[in-house]
């Protein structure tokens, strides 16, 4: 029980860094106009198993939370499909 606790820890820590880092990269985007990636995927995947692993059975119902906050994740995905569908009507 102790090493789940530690593992689910460990990523939701790694997996607010990667969403805040995300959060970061945008507004920096946004506001220096500076160009840099987000990191695609981590933080929500990462964060989505760290509550999966939370030994508290009322918990896992938000394993899906961070994939929609983490920018890098379900964000960009609607993004990216909207940028899509846009192409595809112009064309």
């Amino acid at each position: 029980m102790i090493v789940l606790w530690i593992i689910a820890v460990v990523l939701l820590t790694l997996s607010l860094w990667a969403v805040f880092g995300n959060l970061w990269i945008v507004l920096a985007g946004l506001l220096l106009k500076k160009k840099e990636s987000l990191l695609p995927f981590f933080g929500g995947v990462v964060g989505a198993i760290g509550l999966l692993l939370l030994p508290l059975k009322q918990t896992r119902r938000f394993w899906w939370v961070p994939l929609v906050i983490d920018l890098g994740c379900g964000p960009m995905l609607v993004a990216v499909l909207i940028d899509q569908i846009k192409k595809r009507l112009h064309h």
